[in-house]
């Protein structure tokens, strides 16, 4: 789809939220995740904002986007979407598709918008699309209510309720794409020549009451906190990867259990403890291996991975495997004679980001097919009479109290003979 320009409606005149498309969100006004969003996407010759406000102008040009200020008549609650689009259209004609985006979904991207559009264009009997989520709800159990209260269009035994097979989902408002011809004489965008492009719950939050923008503030500082998780492994990568490398009989490659491990030997014999808290199997491949950080390991090398890999987005106990024979590949290759132990992934307590029953599937998954490797199953001083991490152990639910090192050095002192 070429020829296509990115159309933004940001009327200031909100009444359940007061200037939301011009509220901090966090570090940037709302609006301007939208627009920095087309943006980066690259898809569109231009980027036009319609408001009625010259504040909402002011900031939207402060961004890089176009301006229209529309006429009174489309700034009141009674104009549709519809009369805005086709004013811009007429305004700014020559162009053969848009893309409408709601400067209320901040979380959706130029990776989304970029997605959208190759979706559309791999359907050329489309003429529209529309960015959806699936329904929290099945529509069976939404009904309306009446002045009197009364539950009467409820009135069925919902206790036998039973949740439906067929996933259900609703418009989003993030993403609409169209043939500006074809939506110029039907005017909306749905229908069996139009097609869903589907998002995430967290991506397709719409901020329209106070509610919805605490809720982004809490999804964007999340966002936020992983930058800086990112931020902070490079530098623990600069940190102990820049000195020159000590030739130690043992290696320990890993996460953060590693890492704030106070261990200088095991079994008499010196370790580099080459652990970096916060990173995920993948990412010790792509930051480490793959930038030629590490030339020389010890006869030992000792994995413990996996921990970090479940809270990547679109994770499966696959892709562990994956990465963990890629290491172990990688390992063979800088020091074919060292000696490689994977280490179990230890059960966590309480966590709510990490599942025991998830954690379990892997190490079975992992003793099963690393073959050219040691398997170091974690005993059962780890697991309570619940399967969790002991509270002994733990100081948060996940990392380990001292406790629960000095257990593991006696765990791993064992295999290293």
């Amino acid at each position: 789809m070429s020829n296509k320009i990115a159309i933004i409606p940001a009327r200031s005149g909100s009444k359940g939220l007061p200037n939301k498309n011009i509220l901090m969100l966090l570090d940037k006004p709302v609006l301007a995740y939208t627009i920095e969003a087309a943006s980066q996407s690259g898809e569109f010759d231009r980027i036009i904002v319609s408001t009625d406000s010259l504040e909402y102008k002011s900031i939207a040009e402060h961004y890089g986007a176009e301006v229209i200020i529309r006429d009174k008549a489309l700034a009141s609650d009674t104009a549709t979407s519809f009369m805005v689009i086709a004013d811009v259209l007429e305004k700014v004609s020559g162009y053969s598709h848009f893309a409408l985006l709601q400067p209320t979904s901040p979380f959706r991207t130029s990776e989304h918008i970029k997605q959208a559009i190759s979706l559309f264009d791999a359907h050329p009997d489309a003429n529209f699309l529309a960015s959806v989520a699936k329904s929290d709800k099945c529509s069976a159990l939404i009904k309306p209510i009446d002045d009197d209260l009364s539950l009467k269009y409820f009135d069925e035994d919902f206790s036998q309720y039973r949740r439906q097979t067929r996933c259900e989902y609703s418009p989003n408002g993030a993403i609409f794409i169209a043939n500006c011809h074809q939506y110029l004489e039907k005017k909306h965008f749905f229908g069996k020549d139009s097609i869903a492009y589907i998002m995430s719950k967290a991506d397709s939050i719409d901020i329209d009451d106070q509610l919805d923008f605490e809720l982004a503030i809490a999804i964007q500082s999340k966002k936020n906190k992983e930058k800086q998780l990112l931020h902070a492994i490079q530098q623990r990568i600069d940190d102990k990867f820049s000195r020159p490398m000590p030739q130690s009989p043992i290696t320990l490659l890993g996460h953060s259990l590693f890492d704030y491990w106070d261990i200088k030997t095991i079994s008499a014999m010196p370790v580099n403890n080459l652990g970096i808290a916060g990173i995920n199997t993948k990412q010790y491949l792509d930051f480490i291996f793959d930038n030629d950080l590490l030339d020389t390991l010890g006869k030992h090398t000792v994995i413990f991975a996996g921990t970090n890999d479940i809270v990547v987005e679109g994770w499966a106990p696959l892709d562990t495997l994956k990465w963990i024979k890629e290491t172990i590949q990688k390992i063979r290759a800088i020091t074919p004679t060292s000696r490689i132990y994977v280490i179990s992934v230890p059960p966590v307590r309480g966590r709510m980001d990490r599942s025991n029953a998830v954690i379990q599937q892997l190490n079975t998954m992992l003793k099963v097919h690393i073959q050219d490797a040691q398997w170091i199953q974690l005993s059962d001083r780890f697991y309570d009479e619940f399967g969790n991490l002991p509270a002994e152990f733990t100081t948060d639910g996940l990392h380990f109290s001292p406790v629960a090192y000095q257990q593991l050095e006696l765990e791993v002192a064992e295999y290293l003979q």
